[in-house]
């Protein structure tokens, strides 16, 4: 039969297991949020015994944003953008994550197009350049071009070339950005319509910007219109100026032309008025008649 014996006894003391492997994740996934939407990190500790804290920071600030194994930020905001990190502590060791980037994206807003060098009318086969801009946005912003509706270019600049006839219609562009590499959330600004008309058989390109343009556009003409009437009236009122006057209507026929000459004697005394001297002439017509040089004279005294 076996017999038992008994050892002496040994103390063993267990230690504490310092606390390491710190790690951070992120809701939603990838760090990247829009601006006001919900963000949520929690840390994770793979080893270590005992209670344990923890506290959270941003860049190289050492002022805690919070505490406990999750930081929520409710509406995000656009200088919530950085990177984000955790540390955990048992009371006698610490460990800190590695670092995890968080961005905002701002969504687009405010696209426009502006004709860049193009007044509101420029000479046709001239070249035309259109660009589209936005207010604001985070990069990268990508810029569709849309004729009549159809997208013909890609790209913040569009080179139209030699304009023609067939370059008339609407122009719009489409800007946006998205959030993660696979686009889950895209963001969309469409910018006003700009109209561009080329007229057929003229050399000039009108550019009319919605209903302010086309208001330009008449007022423009009018202007135009009344110059060029006053400079022909003033024009017409010089030539006439210098124009030399009607000359007299021709006699008509049987009239009696006459000249009525009063001569003087003057010898040592007054002067004293002789007997008038008539010359006349009579032109020929089916009522010419004949007149005696005293009846001229009688009848005009």
């Amino acid at each position: 039969m076996p017999q038992w014996r008994e050892s002496q006894l040994v103390t063993v003391t267990v230690r504490r297991v310092p606390v390491s492997g710190v790690s951070v994740s992120v809701q939603p996934p990838g760090g990247q949020v829009a601006l006001g939407d919900h963000l949520v990190l929690s840390c994770a500790v793979a080893m270590g015994t005992g209670p344990r804290s923890f506290t959270w920071h941003r860049g190289g600030s050492g002022t805690p944003l919070g505490t406990g194994p999750h930081l929520e930020l409710r509406h995000v905001g656009d200088n919530d953008s950085g990177q984000y990190h955790c540390r955990a502590s048992d009371g006698d060791s610490v460990a800190e994550s590695v670092p995890l980037n968080v961005t905002v994206l701002v969504p687009l807003a405010n696209a426009t197009i502006t004709p860049g060098p193009l007044s509101h009318q420029v000479h046709a086969g001239d070249p035309v350049t259109l660009r589209c801009a936005v207010q604001v946005g985070s990069a990268p912003v990508n810029f569709t071009w849309l004729h009549n509706g159809q997208e013909v270019a890609q790209g913040p600049i569009l080179e139209l070339g030699n304009v023609d006839v067939g370059h008339s219609g609407t122009y719009q562009c489409v800007a946006t950005n998205q959030l993660g590499q696979d686009g889950h959330r895209v963001f969309r600004a469409l910018s006003p319509e700009l109209a561009l008309e080329v007229t057929p058989g003229t050399p000039w390109v009108t550019v009319v910007a919605g209903v302010g343009g086309s208001l330009l556009f008449l007022v423009l003409l009018v202007a135009v219109i009344v110059g060029w009437h006053r400079q022909h009236r003033l024009a017409l009122r010089k030539q006439q100026e210098r124009a030399p006057p009607d000359p007299p209507a021709p006699p008509e026929e049987g009239e009696v032309l006459y000249t009525h000459v009063l001569s003087t004697e003057r010898a040592g005394g007054p002067p004293r008025v002789t007997s008038p001297q008539v010359t006349y002439a009579e032109l020929a017509g089916s009522h010419r008649r004949q007149q005696d040089p005293s009846d001229i004279y009688g009848n005009m005294l």
